[in-house]
């Protein structure tokens, strides 16, 4: 009898102790410069640890090559036409270059945090937040990144489904309704989907060089797509006839609405540049990247879809129907070989913003709320892509009018977030981390049983005044500025917090 309590009370020791081992990890920092610590398990996994030097590779031609796989989308070439059948060329040109050029500011500030202390985004904002604060701005990033991912998915399986159907007629017979959907495109999306599932299963070095493949891929067919669509106008002049006269109001709604297209980057820009080799590649690949390719696929495709219009005089009322590149194609050319190419291309580029863009950064996000359930990248990838199923976007995105509503509410939800994290990385803590803290409770980070609510009030206030205008017609103006207004916003908002509670401490004393 004795000796079996010995034996169940040496097993439950034994299994205790496993436990306890279990729940401590050692991470080594001294490549930053603040050596090795152990630290408690439940906040910590393997890919959210800041990276080793080793993994440190990404020059500022692959920054370069993930923007123009990222601009290079159906989604992109769609809201630039859509702008172009709204504002005219001109005005539409104007407001991508704008809106591309000041979010490139806030991506150069975000992407810091990544290149000089080699975390993700669920990481990054845990000083902010506080390490269960940071679990808000967290699922508010992943549930918006899983929205575009649906939706990005959703087009491309319309690329698909209008190639198959240029290049075999009996396709567009399969009725049966699956998911909302006619069966054939409800098969066509989950073929891009399982593509889009596949390319992220590799992992980011996969992702990596995916990339390299895509945005040349792309800028080659649209270019001859662009280029003859000059022959037919023949020439320039008549691209930039197509005009408007736009409200003042509508212009900056568009302004703000085309800055809520790349504000999740805004913030997930860290899990990209947490790889670069130092903060001169990632400045130079963004500066690249963003304000020059994006707006070159831009004018590509505001050209293209002006042509259309000039050529073929279709009215705003039509607009939706004929923003799809393959359609145009054919449109111009009645070749379905050439809508073959355009597709394949649009299809591959599709899947590289789908995954790099919106995909990428929730599985980032889902390790870091659940990092012993979900331990693998592989795992996590499959349930966070069977989550964006959920968002069921064919039963609302051909509602045209709706799109860029969304944008400006994602917009002012996401600046929220960004404003906090530019005024605290930047101004407040003058970019200095304490990296052991950021996994540890009862550190720095964890201010009110792990929640720095002066960063939650300053969220809900950045995205709530923007959000006013839209349910009150008369400050539509506020809704107007969205991402803008949140930033500015939330920002002053944080540092008068904190400069109110500094103030107050130095009194005391």
């Amino acid at each position: 009898m004795e000796e079996a309590k010995f034996l169940i009370n040496f097993s439950i020791s034994s299994l205790m102790a496993e436990e306890e081992v279990e729940k401590r990890e050692e991470i080594d920092l001294t490549s930053y410069g603040q050596g090795k610590a152990t630290i408690p398990s439940k906040y910590y996994n393997k890919n959210l640890v800041p990276v080793s030097p080793s993994l440190k590779k990404w020059n500022w031609v692959n920054y370069t090559t993930v923007w123009a796989g990222m601009s290079h989308n159906v989604v992109a070439f769609e809201l630039a036409g859509l702008l172009t059948f709204q504002l005219g060329a001109p005005i539409a040109l104007a407001v991508i270059g704008i809106a591309y050029g000041t979010l490139l500011i806030a991506l150069y500030l975000n992407g810091h945090i990544g290149t000089k202390w080699g975390i993700p985004y669920p990481i990054s904002v845990r000083p902010m937040f506080g390490i269960k604060g940071a679990t808000l701005p967290v699922l508010m990033r992943a549930g918006v990144a899983l929205f575009w991912f649906a939706v990005q998915s959703y087009v491309g399986g319309t690329i698909i489904d209008a190639v198959i159907s240029i290049m075999y007629k009996p396709w567009t017979s399969l009725t049966a309704p699956v998911l909302g959907m006619p069966e054939h495109l409800a098969i066509s999306f989950l073929i891009f989907w399982a593509l889009n599932v596949a390319v992220l299963f590799g992992g980011m070095e996969e992702i990596k060089n995916f990339e390299l493949v895509a945005g040349p891929l792309i800028v080659a067919s649209l270019g001859a797509l662009f280029g003859y669509g000059i022959y037919l106008a023949h020439g320039f002049g008549p691209l930039f006839s197509v005009t408007a006269s736009p409200t003042l109001s509508a212009v900056t709604l568009s302004i703000a609405s085309m800055a809520g297209v790349w504000a999740t980057l805004v913030l997930n820009i860290p899990d990209f540049t947490r790889f670069s080799r130092s903060q001169k590649d990632q400045l130079i690949g963004q500066g690249l990247g963003l304000p020059v390719i994006v707006s070159l696929f831009s004018l590509i495709a505001v050209g293209i879809t002006s042509t259309m219009i000039y050529l073929y005089h279709i009215p705003m009322s039509e607009a939706v129907n004929y923003v799809n590149p393959v359609n145009i194609m054919y449109l111009f050319t009645s070749n379905p070989l050439l809508a073959l190419l355009v597709g394949v291309s649009l299809v591959i580029a599709t899947v590289s913003v789908n995954v790099a863009a919106n995909i990428l950064s929730p599985v980032y996000d889902l390790i870091s709320l659940f990092p012993r359930k979900l331990e693998s990248w592989g795992k996590t990838s499959i349930v966070a892509a069977v989550i964006g199923l959920l968002y069921v976007p064919q039963l609302w995105y051909n509602n045209a009018g709706t799109i860029f509503d969304v944008l400006d509410i994602i917009g002012a939800g996401l600046g929220s977030i960004a404003g906090i994290m530019i005024a605290d990385y930047w101004i407040l803590r003058r970019t200095n981390f304490k990296l052991v803290d950021l996994f540890t409770p009862k550190g720095e980070y964890w201010y009110s049983d792990g929640v720095n609510w002066k960063a939650i009030v300053s969220l809900a206030v950045g995205f709530g005044v923007p959000a006013i205008g839209f349910f009150v017609p008369a400050l539509v103006s506020l809704y107007d500025y969205g991402w803008y207004l949140a930033v500015a916003i939330s920002m002053l908002l944080y540092l008068g917090l904190n400069w109110r509670t500094k103030g107050t401490k130095k009194e005391n004393k």
